[in-house]
């Protein structure tokens, strides 16, 4: 079967809504203990759900697992935020430096967690990044691209995915992934094409409903006094308190729609060691859409949708997903387990810590 099938999720956001209640009901009896085990629940459920090639993953941590680094953590956060009752000049603001810089670390730590307890068909995953990589792609890159307005995110966005992509093993057999930052600039181009655009729109919006609420605006322009003074109106107060949200609706569309571009780009370009292909088909729009839409409906609802929000966007990505296996799929998975990568060999070493602020 050397054709691309796209990935399943069997998951129902209905038996999604049953364990995030029950996890939300043990946190607050347990005083947040029971997080890392309804952490643990949340992913099995996603994991455990989400098929490919007819097959479901395993994933194999357990909640006391997380539940050290979760201890951990809380300590540290606890000492952080108790540390102005000391009384110590700057003892907070240098702590603070030392928590960035531990931040690639547990970001690295975290990522070689979940990916060695993970498994598919009895072959393991692994994440061999750095702390030095993960402080400048996962960290600094993005910072500067954000510093740069916007003009180096294309490339910030092409580092922090190639990165992980070719730190990623499935058994022995690496990934890689490498796209054309050209593509990348594209996708910018387009994304920042629509901000415009839907800016515009907003500010053309806004500026007939001005001069809705008094038509005498047309034929004579007012003063800044003026128009502070009619937009003291209940309707012109309004469209004030209006207009943030809809520039923060256009933030999430945006960003929506890039962050599916980048991830066609950059799934399209993934290959796995041995002759595995990937490809996506998500689309700008419609990623936009669901995300915009995901919120809305969680606000008006005050949260309760919030499981069946992810579930809808979780099912979307994954069945605009698709893998194309190697021709001898049985054959590359037996060379896996073969070197010492099966789930029997893991269990041993991959419980750990994960760390994550």
């Amino acid at each position: 079967m050397n054709r691309f099938t796209a990935l399943e999720f069997s998951g129902t956001a209905r038996e999604f809504f049953g364990i995030q209640f029950v996890n939300i009901l043990l946190i607050l009896l347990t005083v947040g203990i029971w997080t890392p085990w309804a952490r643990v629940r949340k992913r099995r459920f996603f994991h455990n759900n989400t098929r490919i090639l007819g097959d479901g993953f395993d994933y194999l941590a357990t909640g006391l697992d997380l539940f050290k680094g979760w201890s951990v953590v809380t300590l540290i956060l606890i000492g952080f935020y108790a540390l102005p009752v000391l009384g110590v000049p700057f003892l907070q603001e240098g702590f603070s430096l030392a928590l960035v810089a531990v931040y690639p670390w547990a970001i690295n730590r975290s990522m070689r967690f979940n990916a060695r307890n993970l498994a598919w068909r009895d072959v393991r995953f692994d994440f061999s990044g750095s702390y030095f990589g993960s402080a400048w792609y996962l960290f600094l890159l993005p910072l500067i691209g954000l510093l740069s307005l916007g003009i180096l995110l294309p490339l910030a966005s092409r580092g922090m995915r190639e990165y992980v992509a070719r730190n990623y093993r499935f058994g022995t057999a690496r990934f890689s992934g490498k796209g054309q930052l050209a593509h990348y600039y594209g996708a910018g181009l387009r994304a920042l094409l629509l901000s415009v655009l839907l800016i515009g729109l907003v500010a053309g919006l806004t500026i007939l409903a001005v001069f809705a609420i008094d038509g005498s605006l047309v034929a004579d322009p007012p003063t800044i006094d003026g128009l502070a003074y009619i937009l003291g109106d209940g309707i012109g107060a309004a469209i004030i308190y209006l207009v943030p949200v809809l520039l923060f609706l256009i933030f999430l569309l945006v960003g929506g729609y890039y962050r599916a571009l980048t991830r066609n780009i950059m799934v399209n370009a993934l290959r796995l060691q041995g002759g595995v292909r990937f490809r996506s088909r998500v689309s700008g729009p419609g990623l936009a859409w669901i995300a915009v839409s995901n919120l809305v409906l969680c606000v008006v609802t005050l949260g309760l949708l919030v499981p069946w929000a992810q579930v809808r966007q979780y099912r979307y990505l994954t069945r605009n997903t698709e893998i194309r296996p190697v021709a001898d799929m049985q054959g590359f998975l037996d060379r896996q387990i073969q070197a010492g990568s099966s789930i029997g060999d893991a269990v041993g070493e991959a419980g750990g810590l994960e760390i994550s602020f």
